[in-house]
């Protein structure tokens, strides 16, 4: 965390790079304070190479040619190979032996769950030079300022304005920093494993709606079969897997409702591997099943050794 003294001095640098950016840069950036919240945001997730599965394509054998090894991954002896799939295995629908199907089905999430991680370090570490530069009165570069706004827009931090992000500078970049982290990869992998019946439901099948996510408005959306006649909520879908995890990722790190996971994650370190059952205690509000929800999940962990991805990391992490 960092410190809020040498208020003026912060204050006063602020408002002369803002004067700079708005005499030389204009309009152009000063307009990113005014994005809307309902804008969507670009992940550079999006860049990751996906492969597409066609029915038939063996992706237990896949796997193996990449050099996957469920087994020494597990004990921290192997790294993760970045495979990325477009969409979950059909195998996962036929597969009787349920060590396997479930192997599979790890397999599938992990690359993806720890990209989206590792893509949230390298932006909390960024925020974090950007306070210290602040902090100490140091100006701020332009592509860092126009970033920053971005930032702030995709983690759902409301600014009204330039005064405003001046006025209240330490508790907008607060919120901002205790939003933008990561999501255990055992969390993840539970909540998926329940949300879509291990990979197997038609939504997780054909839209990659891994964790029931509801949406009302434009895009990919799927009605539930058994849905009320007086909602109108879709199961959210996605185009590839790792789209699905980066929205799920911000829903945990933005929504209201997960306010208590934020709060019991903030008491660890990021050199710290966090208590991934505190924050399970918190979702009550992820299902309507409450408690009895909250309760599921810590199954899915402890049967499945969860735990034993808290150290996981890709072939290509620093």
């Amino acid at each position: 965390m960092y410190k809020r003294n040498n208020y003026n001095s912060l204050k006063d640098t602020i408002l002369i790079f803002i004067a700079i950016v708005f005499f030389i840069g204009g309009p152009i950036w000063l307009a990113n304070w005014q994005v809307k919240e309902s804008e969507q945001y670009h992940s550079p997730i999006e860049m990751v190479k996906n492969i597409q599965l066609p029915d038939g394509t063996s992706a237990i054998k896949l796997l193996a040619s990449y050099g996957f090894d469920m087994q020494q991954i597990r004990k921290n002896n192997a790294t993760v190979p970045e495979i990325y799939f477009s969409n979950l295995p059909r195998e996962l629908t036929r597969i009787k032996n349920t060590r396997l199907k479930k192997e599979l089905f790890f397999s599938s999430l992990l690359p993806p769950i720890l990209k989206v991680n590792d893509t949230i370090r390298q932006d909390r570490r960024k925020l974090k030079k950007i306070i210290l530069k602040l902090t100490l009165g140091t100006n701020i570069s332009e592509p860092d300022y126009y970033w920053l706004t971005q930032k702030l827009v995709q983690y759902k931090v409301k600014v009204r304005d330039v005064r405003d992000f001046v006025t209240r500078t330490g508790e907008i970049l607060d919120k901002l920093l205790n939003r933008m982290n990561i999501i255990p990869p055992e969390l993840a992998l539970a909540q998926a494993a329940q949300e879509s019946g291990w990979g197997t439901s038609r939504f997780a099948q054909q839209g990659n709606a891994l964790y029931g996510q509801w949406t009302w408005g434009s895009g990919c959306g799927m009605v539930p079969a058994q849905r009320d006649k007086s909602k109108t909520h879709r199961m959210k879908c996605f185009k590839t897997i790792i789209e699905a995890v980066d929205s799920y990722m911000l829903n945990l790190n933005t929504h209201n409702a997960y306010r208590s996971l934020r709060k019991e994650r903030r008491a660890f370190r990021d050199d710290q591997i966090i208590n991934v059952i505190a924050l399970v205690e918190t979702l009550t509000s992820y299902s309507e099943e409450g408690q009895h929800y909250v309760e599921k999940i810590k199954n899915i962990i402890r049967i499945n050794n969860l735990n034993d991805f808290n150290k996981a990391r890709l072939e290509t992490s620093g």
